[in-house]
């Protein structure tokens, strides 16, 4: 692989992905599409949930009022619900794109982060709205769910013949997603391993259930299989 002569550059690197500027102006791969695609599913569905306990805990106690008196076509009785499902959306992507150095949980999960395409640097409020505005709004297309499905899918289309990968929100809010592993950054921004407590590099795998605090569910369940 040839060397990178600026942060600003681009190279095809061995899997076909390239170089673009990051943060701080260095060098990093752009990600990969399945990873991003992952990434917004694990998104909606955490937003999701998170309605669903905030109904469950009486906080949105008004909601099934509201549905009963409130039906408007094509989407019935979950007007409310999708329209509240949107807002959440909204407020949970602005706030960890603007707040969380341009990663959502899902994004930092998948080690991507959210750039300014023109340097590498942070991104605005401005610019995170700009890239919710096309998939988050598009929940409420009919059929609920169904449809905000399809036209998130359709705002991929872009991507394979852009040279950064962009997706239509890419290219509406001038952003750029790359790879970028927060945990394995040090303070200028150089990659360097995750040891483990032994002194050894630690897989993606077990980064992720270190983390996550998964090391002993999943430890003991190794050893069960193996006794």
């Amino acid at each position: 692989m040839s060397t990178v002569t600026s942060p600003a550059s681009t190279e095809e690197l061995p899997e076909g992905r390239r170089m673009v500027a990051g943060p701080g102006g260095n060098p990093y791969p752009v990600a990969v599409l399945w990873r991003r695609v992952l990434a917004r599913l694990i998104d909606a569905i955490t937003v999701f949930f998170i309605q669903w306990m905030l109904t469950v805990i009486q906080l949105l106690w008004f909601m099934d009022s509201v549905s009963s008196r409130w039906q408007p076509e094509p989407w019935g009785r979950a007007t409310a619900a999708v329209l509240a499902y949107i807002f959440f959306h909204f407020v949970y992507t602005m706030v960890f794109l603007r707040w969380n150095e341009g990663q959502t949980p899902a994004m930092d999960l998948m080690k991507l982060r959210a750039v300014r395409t023109t340097d590498g640097s942070h991104i605005g409020l401005g610019r995170c709205a700009a890239r919710w505005v096309v998939g988050g709004a598009s929940w409420i297309v009919p059929p609920v769910a169904l449809g905000g499905l399809v036209v998130n899918a359709a705002t991929y289309l872009t991507a394979p013949v852009d040279r950064r990968r962009r997706t239509v929100p890419d290219w509406l809010a001038g952003t750029t997603v790359i790879a970028y592993d927060r945990d394995r950054e040090d303070p200028d921004g150089t990659p360097e391993e995750v040891l483990d407590e032994h002194g050894r590099p630690m897989s993606v795998r077990a980064q992720i259930r270190r983390k996550y605090g998964l090391s002993g569910l999943f430890g003991g369940y190794g050893e069960r299989r193996g006794s």
